[in-house]
C-alpha cells in the first residue's frame, strides 16, 4: 500500500482508514504500489522501438567541420606562415610543417564527396548544459537520446574496428529536454526584464511624489 495524505491538513493516513483522524476529511483512495519495469523489459522495450526508426549508415555520412571551426583554422593559416618564417632551426620549422599539414586536412573537410550526405555539428550553451548539435543536410537539428526515451533517428556505425559505438540513437532537438530549458531561460529571461522595468517605474514616481522643503 502506497502512503495517503489528507487534501486539507497533510495528515497522513492509515490504510484502514476512510477519513482523515485530524480534520475528519474523505480519505483518498488506496492505491497500490505499481511494480516498474526491470531492465531486460525496458531494453526490450527500447528495441521494438527502434525497429521502426529510419536508419542512416555512418559510411555514407561527411563530417564538415562547424562554421567556428573552419574560422579559427583559416585564421591559423596565416599565424602558421608567420611562425614558420621565424623559425630559426630545421626542429621548429618541421614542428610548424606539421601543424600546417593537420590544418590543410581539416580545412579539406569542408568539400563533400560525391556520393556522401554532408552532417555537420555545434554546440549548444545553455545556462546549465553544454551539448552537442547533430546538423543534417537537411537542416534538421538532432542530440543524443536518453537511454529509455524516444528516437527519432538511429546512426549505425559498420566498421569492425571502430572504437565508437555500434550506434547511435538521436531524437529531434525540439522534442528534448533542452528545447524546454530553452524555452524557460527565455521566460524567466522576460519576467526579470519586466520586474526590473517595473522596479525602476516604482523608483520614478516615488521621485516625482517626494514633497520638497521649499
Amino acid at each position: 500500500m502506497l502512503p495517503r495524505r489528507c487534501k486539507k491538513c497533510r495528515c497522513y493516513i492509515a490504510p484502514q482508514f476512510d477519513r482523515c483522524p485530524r480534520c475528519n476529511l474523505r480519505a483518498p483512495p488506496v492505491l497500490s504500489a505499481i511494480a516498474k519495469p526491470t531492465k531486460e523489459e525496458r531494453a526490450a522495450e527500447r528495441v521494438k522501438r527502434d525497429e521502426k526508426l529510419p536508419v542512416i549508415h555512418s559510411k555514407n555520412i561527411h563530417w564538415v567541420p562547424s562554421k567556428l571551426s573552419v574560422r579559427a583554422w583559416t585564421d591559423m593559416v596565416d599565424e602558421l606562415k608567420r611562425r614558420l618564417a621565424k623559425a630559426d632551426t630545421p626542429r621548429l620549422r618541421n614542428s610548424v610543417r606539421s601543424e600546417m599539414r593537420l590544418n590543410d586536412k581539416m580545412l579539406a573537410r569542408v568539400v563533400v564527396p560525391s556520393g556522401k550526405n554532408a552532417w555537420t555539428h555545434e554546440l549548444f550553451h545553455a545556462k546549465h548544459a553544454c551539448i552537442t548539435v547533430f546538423i543534417s543536410p537537411k537542416g534538421h537539428r538532432y542530440v543524443l537520446a536518453t537511454r529509455d526515451g524516444p528516437a527519432d533517428l538511429l546512426m549505425i556505425s559498420r566498421k569492425k574496428h571502430a572504437r565508437s559505438i555500434p550506434y547511435v540513437r538521436l531524437v529531434r532537438f525540439e522534442k528534448s529536454p533542452y528545447a524546454r530549458m530553452v524555452k524557460k531561460e527565455q521566460q524567466d529571461e522576460t519576467t526579470h526584464k519586466k520586474r526590473k522595468a517595473a522596479k525602476k517605474e516604482r523608483r520614478l514616481k516615488k521621485r516625482r511624489t517626494k514633497p520638497t522643503l521649499l
